[in-house]
Parts: structure tokens; sequence; C-alpha cells
């Protein structure tokens, strides 16, 4: 009864954001001059496909449209090419085997259990008049022949409006998962959760901290961010941003924590390629079963450099103050530190080849574990088109996360944990493909964690995937 009511609360959440979705098309249609017709759209290549939709030969005239997100805006900056005028849907299903060597991410002796997973979703663009309207939905089952292991559900949703004015831009976004465990390096559906076309992008501190591993239990991650790009020149904006997230966990007795956001930066664009920012970013952590605060105040000086459908790079870097309060046995107790704060991340594209990279060092709420911590993060990711529809890659990630203060458990405890792996896919056909991947997780800690019955320094997991899946190239509506 428990878990059909978690399912049914996500599901009314889902069915809430394509309410969403539903009501601005409608204002989308309304906006449009009567009459107005959309252009022709020319023979379908896939919008998220690098090299082969825009040409392998650089001197191509056909260019992929550049991207106008705002340095200081709350999403990272990307390549171009992804933010197109065309109004399509494109779905997708997956079928994978999985061989999971510690299906229940026990931290002592382990074996080997099997995972059935079924995945679909599909991408939606809907450009018309002044509104720009994109989702990116995924959802899946994981069922395991292992009783101690719980079978998953998963289900991701990305919403972005965008509506734009001469001088005015707002922009709406949604991001919302649940997850049978923590999103950093998640191994389910086939080693890796397959990648919608369309995501938020939303950056760092505006999307809930889940970068050490804590067991299976499912768990529901929503953020909710509106922007206003406000146009003062045609070099110069004012970037405002603000929302909330909001991480619960299901079935175990993690921390649960809500934060609100809000940004506030200044955008000069140096050149066609160039532009700096300084931003100040505030954010305020709270957690439901424990009585801590979390005030974090952050003053950035920003760079990045954009060459359209070919490279994006940015970072910004400053000092981050965080003021601490707790209430222990009635007596609070109240701490200021001061930190430097670094966010940098970087898109390389070239022929059929994409490179990201991206690395962090910030205050974070502790990803449910610690009641705060001092966290650095960094992946990365290598991946070459395979045809439109179908991407083989390696991906790899490492976080570290020094506790602050925690409930039960020493202000220094510290979580290292890495993943990697690698996907290969084999397209048969435009749409039809079979994918091969493995992924392996590691985490030590220098004090002894408990996940399920027993406790100790360190877990390791490998998951060897098979799959079929379909893939469907755009189609127009």
């Amino acid at each position: 009864m428990r878990m059909r009511s978690q399912y049914g609360r996500v599901i009314r959440l889902i069915q809430a954001a394509f309410g969403i979705l539903a009501l601005s098309v409608s204002v989308a249609k309304a906006q449009q001059p009567e009459g107005q017709s959309s252009a022709p759209i020319p023979a379908y290549h896939s919008p998220f496909a690098s090299a082969a939709d825009y040409g392998d030969d650089e001197n191509n005239a056909q260019e992929p449209p550049a991207s106008t997100r705002p340095l200081a805006g709350a999403r990272n900056l990307a390549l171009g090419g992804f933010e197109t005028s065309r109004t399509f849907w494109q779905p997708r299903f997956d079928l994978f085997a999985t061989g999971d060597s510690n299906a229940a991410q026990r931290t002592g002796p382990a074996s080997w259990g099997t995972w059935t997973s079924f995945s679909g979703g599909t991408d939606v663009h809907y450009a018309s008049g002044n509104s720009d309207v994109s989702l990116g939905y995924t959802g899946g089952l994981m069922y395991s022949n292992d009783a101690s292991s719980p079978n998953g559900v998963v289900q991701k949703l990305d919403v972005v409006d965008k509506i734009s004015f001469r001088r005015v831009a707002v922009t709406l976004m949604d991001q919302l998962s649940y997850l049978p465990e923590q999103s950093f390096g998640f191994g389910g559906l086939g080693g890796v959760l397959p990648s919608s076309g369309i995501t938020t992008g939303l950056g760092t501190g505006f999307v809930p901290d889940q970068s050490i591993l804590a067991g299976r239990g499912q768990n529901l991650s929503n953020s909710y961010v509106t922007e206003l790009d406000t146009y003062l020149t045609g070099r110069t904006s004012l970037i405002f941003s603000g929302g909330y997230s909001v991480l619960r966990y299901m079935d175990n007795s993690l921390q649960n924590s809500w934060d609100v956001i809000g940004r506030a930066g200044y955008n000069y664009q140096i050149s066609s390629k160039n532009t700096i920012a300084v931003l100040y970013t505030y954010q305020g952590i709270r957690y439901a079963n424990f009585q801590q605060s979390v005030d974090d105040h952050a003053a950035q000086i920003s760079f990045g450099r954009r060459v359209t459908g070919r490279l994006a790079f940015q970072i910004a870097a400053g000092p981050e103050v965080s003021m601490f309060q707790r209430s222990l046995s009635g007596t609070a107790m109240n701490s200021t530190s001061i930190h430097w704060s670094l966010h940098t991340g970087a898109q390389y594209r070239v022929k059929r080849n994409q490179f990201a990279l991206s690395y962090i060092h910030t205050v974070s709420s502790g990803s449910g574990v610690l009641a705060g911590a001092i966290a650095d993060i960094a992946s990365g990711t290598a991946t070459r088109q395979m045809s439109r529809t179908f991407t083989s890659g390696i991906t790899a990630g490492y976080s570290h996360n020094n506790g602050l203060s925690t409930s039960g458990t020493p202000i220094n405890q510290r979580y290292s944990y890495w993943y990697g792996g690698a996907t290969l896919s084999h397209p048969w056909g435009p749409v039809l493909g079979l994918t091969l991947s493995y992924q392996v997780q590691y985490q030590d800690s220098n004090l002894p964690f408990s996940i399920g019955p027993t406790k100790s320094t360190s877990l390791v997991r490998h998951l060897i995937s098979v799959g079929l899946s379909w893939h469907q190239r755009p189609l127009r509506f």
C-alpha cells in the first residue's frame, strides 16, 4: 500500500507537468498570427546528433543555431545545435538484461544477481510565435531475481518553456526524477540512464546533490527554476533566477532536504565568442528530520567561450560564505566558514565525436547522508555518433564529500566515490540497435558506513548489460 501511494504521488506530479506543457502549447498557438504557417521542415536529421546532422565538412554552409543561454543563468552553456525551431516528437524504447555483482549494494560480501529492465520515453519540441517548449521524458521498471533487492521504478521528466519578447525573455524549467538509487553514476536500465536529447541543463546548486552511494531505495528529486533575462544593450544583460529543489527518500532514513535558490548576474559579451559575467548566488538548505540549516552565499566572476556547434567552455570562481545553525538538546550552535567555490565545464565536438568535462567545488546538502558537506565532483564523457539515433562512448565520475555536521556520525567523515563505464551500440538499420555496456562503482570512507545489514569502509559493484533498443527519428506533428 505504501509503495502504491508513493507511485500515485509521482504519477500525479508527472500528470501535472504534462498539464503545464499542454497549457504552454495552447498559449503558444494562440500567440501565432492568423494565417501564419510554419516553414517546411527539411528531410529529417536528428537534432541531437552531432556531425551527422550538420555535416563533417568544416566549410559546410549550414551552421547549427547558436545557443542563447546566458553565462550567468541557471543553465550550463550549450554547444548550440540542440536549440532548434523544428517542431517534432521522438519516441524510444529499450529492453535490457543486466548482471549485477552487488544488486543490493551491500558493504559486506555480495553475490551476483540479475536485472531485467524496460524503459521508454519521448522528446517533444514545439516552437510557435514567441514561445519555445521542450519536454524530455523517460520511464522504466527494473525487476530483480534477488529477493533482498527491491524492484525499482524510474521516472525522469525535463520541461523547459522559454517565452521571448523584444528585450526580455522568461524561461520556466522543471526537472523531476524518481529513481531507485542516487542519480550520480546511476547504474540501472542497462548501465546508464537512457539520455534524452532534451534536458533542462540546470547548473550546480539548482539540483539536489546525490554524489554519495547510499543503498537502494526510491528517492524523489524535483527542481523548479524561473529565469528572467533582461537585455540592456546588444552586449549586456541582467539575469535573475530563482526557485527551489526538493530531495526526499521514500524507503530509508536518509536526510530529506529542500533548498531555496536565488541568483542575480550581469553578462557582458566581449566578442561573438567570449563573455564575462559577475554573479551572486544564495542557497538556503533545510532538513526535514534533522535540526540543521545552512545559508550559503557565493560571489563569482565567470568567463565563457562559445564556438557554435564546436566548443562551449565556462568557468566561475569566487569566495563562498556558509552559515550553519544546529540545535542539539535544545542548545543552538552557530558557526560561519569561508570557502572558495569553483564551477567549470567544457564541451567539445569534432565531426562525429563529442567530449564533455566538468568539475565543481562547493558546499552541498550532503546527498542525504551528511547534513552539509564540502563537495568535489568531477565527471567526463566521450561519445561517438554511430548513427542518427545511436551513440557509443565512455563515462567516468568522481566525488569527494567531507562532512560538516551529521546526525550520529563524526563531523569529519569523508566519502570518496568513483564510477566508470563504457557503452557500445551497433545500429541495425535506422531505428534498431544492439547495446552492450559495462560499469563499475567503488566507494570508500575513512570511517565504517552502513548500507544494508553490515558496516564496512568500502563498497564495490560491477554491472554488465546487453539490450535491444528502438529509437525513432524525429517525427513532425
